[in-house]
């Protein structure tokens, strides 16, 4: 199989396909009220949306290949295009900050079982997408990876101007007007079809 095929096949085997890359947060409402109360915290936020501010450039390209496998792009745009990585970068110095330790905790650990693996020259990010999915795997039911996982999500549903949701991609991938008042879209998430594509189940 070639590269391009076996990068096909691991987003369908990723820890969180697109199908179901909301099946660990308990309530997808949760994720929307994270992203909006994160969004109405103007004094913790600032400056250019696009700019780190929190990680090294290292640590934020290793970050960014993270959410890249939780949320995948294929026939929509994923994480990547998102700019998710900024929102979680400028979140660890806002509203989350008391989870920075755990993410520099999280980021080390994963490099130290990436360059175990793969050589000391080996970066998260310059592996290929199935190792990249077999390395999450085994870091799939640490708080780290909960946390990636969480602030992925709130991310690629986040205002832009936060970072995240370049474009409002998050919200025209679940079909959320972009209006100027900050609401989740509650009737989109109780439609049966759409809770089943999401979570594999009718709530």
């Amino acid at each position: 199989m070639d590269d391009q095929a076996q990068a096909d096949a691991s987003i369908d085997a990723a820890p969180v396909s697109r199908r179901e890359f909301v099946a660990g947060v308990a309530a997808l409402s949760a994720v929307w009220l994270v992203a909006g109360a994160a969004c109405t915290r103007e004094s913790s936020w600032g400056g250019d949306s696009t700019k780190l501010v929190h990680f090294s450039p290292a640590q934020a390209a290793q970050v960014d290949a993270i959410s890249a496998r939780i949320l995948p792009s294929d026939d929509t745009p994923g994480a990547r295009e998102a700019g998710v990585v900024y929102f979680i970068d400028q979140s660890l110095t806002g509203f989350a900050k008391d989870q920075a330790p755990l993410f520099a905790e999280g980021l080390k650990s994963l490099g130290e079982t990436v360059a175990k693996k793969h050589g000391s020259a080996a970066t998260f990010a310059s592996l290929t997408a199935a190792q990249q999915d077999a390395v999450l795997r085994d870091i799939e039911k640490t708080p780290f990876f909960g946390a990636m996982r969480f602030a992925t999500l709130a991310g690629f549903l986040s205002l832009p101007k936060y970072g995240g949701n370049k474009d409002y991609v998050g919200w025209k991938m679940i079909g959320q007007e972009v209006v100027m008042e900050h609401k989740a879209p509650f009737g989109w998430y109780d439609r049966p079809e759409n809770q089943m594509a999401l979570l594999g189940k009718v709530l």
